[in-house]
């Protein structure tokens, strides 16, 4: 029995992730691990978790940023995204430790309808927190880094606190990520899995919305754009190859 799950990488991701109790969440609660450095589109994530660089102040970090991202999927689920690092002055300061696992949430329509809604520890000192973008992929067996962009989409113009449509590109196990941008100009990267469980091919799905509707579509474009954004580019690489190989794929050497 063992065998055949093997055999299905996606299905002995989702077992191994529902006997995994997850404990940075516990972690979070008193301050931010160290984990490995970001590096460029050669790199591979360090899994006996190296040092990198780190915040001197977590505790204020913590009780004036979102610590999480709540997401609910309509119409009964809710999943979170973690405060995964923080890019400053072009740095990337890890926020977690990226050995332990992330339990997708489910997502069962091509056009989701979703809400962000930011978590903060304590009261945020931080005025007009904006998404500057969202990027969403499948965690799937590409030639390089590159092709997973090029399938990747990314959004703009992403509200927090209200409900929008989210034309979302896959199935399957897949991240999602946002960069939120701070009031103090330094920008927060959370991040997440979900499980695309769409029932009918998208083909066959057409969006119709009430003329009267004020729900807001986020137009999708292809996430290879991010590339001449660095830190960007290389927060993303370091999160997403870090699940890829979880998984047993190597594309991201």
């Amino acid at each position: 029995m063992i065998k055949i799950f093997c055999n299905d990488k996606r299905n002995l991701f989702l077992i191994m992730l529902s006997i995994t109790t997850p404990i940075f969440i516990l972690m979070m609660s008193y301050g931010i691990s160290a984990t490995p450095q970001a590096l460029g589109s050669n790199f591979k994530p360090d899994m006996n978790n190296n040092q990198s660089g780190s915040i001197s102040d977590p505790d204020s970090i913590y009780s004036s940023i979102p610590s999480n991202i709540s997401v609910t999927i309509e119409p009964k689920d809710t999943g979170t995204l973690y405060l995964s690092a923080i890019l400053s002055n072009g740095d990337i300061n890890f926020t977690r430790n990226l050995d332990d696992e992330l339990f997708p949430f489910q997502v069962v329509n091509w056009y989701q309808l979703m809400k962000f809604t930011p978590n903060f520890e304590k009261t945020s000192n931080f005025d007009n927190l904006n998404i500057s973008s969202l990027v969403v992929g499948q965690l799937q067996d590409f030639d390089g880094f590159a092709d997973l962009l090029e399938q990747a989409r990314i959004y703009s113009d992403v509200p927090f606190n209200e409900t929008f449509i989210l034309d979302v590109p896959n199935r399957d196990v897949s991240f999602m990520l946002l960069q939120v941008d701070f009031s103090n100009g330094d920008k927060g990267i959370y991040y997440g899995l979900y499980d695309g469980n769409q029932q009918t091919e998208k083909s066959e799905t057409h969006l119709r919305l009430n003329p009267e509707s004020s729900l807001k579509i986020l137009e999708p474009r292809s996430a290879d754009e991010i590339q001449p954004s660095e830190p960007l580019y290389n927060v993303t690489h370091t999160l997403v190859c870090n699940d890829l190989y979880k998984l047993g794929y190597e594309q991201c050497k």
